[in-house]
């Protein structure tokens, strides 16, 4: 004859079900951050509303972050990594907004390349900002914007010829 043992769950295990729920409960109520609602044009461009942890670039209005893309360390005017977002205009609007917008953020234009995988990269104190935009298959265009910190300057090459004299060893 077999016994069967009835588990039940203890107290401490129900409580941290609990808490697990509740936690995953206040993330999804914390999505909204992730919409906008504000524009960013004129000289006193505003930063969106989800995007208000990034004062220091430009964001088009309506843009949707991409919480999975995205992978930010640091706050404020000091984040590096990449911030990933969906925005209602196209590639080519998109490529005019940051072009037009990046330099009222004090960010000041190195390249651009106006393609299907559109690039500009701009620098602002010791950070580097790259923009890489491409268009949605229905619609739109996605902006991946990756800042890090600005390499430091590359020491100086070894010089052509050895200072000094140079002793050669006699031909055989």
């Amino acid at each position: 004859m077999m016994n069967y043992i009835q588990m039940r769950p203890s107290r401490t295990a129900l409580l941290a079900a609990a808490a697990a729920t509740i936690l995953l409960a206040g993330c999804s109520l914390g999505s909204d951050a992730t919409t906008t609602s504000a524009t960013t044009t004129g000289s006193n461009a505003r930063t969106a509303r989800g995007f208000a942890q990034f004062p220091d670039i430009a964001v088009p209005a309506g843009a949707k972050m991409d919480v999975e893309r995205s992978l930010v360390l640091g706050t404020r005017d000091d984040w590096i990594g990449r911030l990933s977002m969906g925005v209602s205009g196209s590639s080519s609007q998109s490529y005019d907004f940051f072009q037009r917008e990046m330099p009222k953020f004090g960010w000041q234009e190195i390249t651009t390349v106006r393609s299907e995988v559109s690039v500009l990269s701009y620098s602002r104190n010791s950070r580097v900002a790259t923009i890489q935009i491409r268009n949605r298959t229905l619609g739109g265009a996605v902006v991946d914007i990756t800042v890090s910190p600005r390499g430091r300057p590359a020491e100086p090459a070894m010089p052509a010829s050895p200072a000094g004299t140079v002793e050669t060893a006699p031909q055989r």
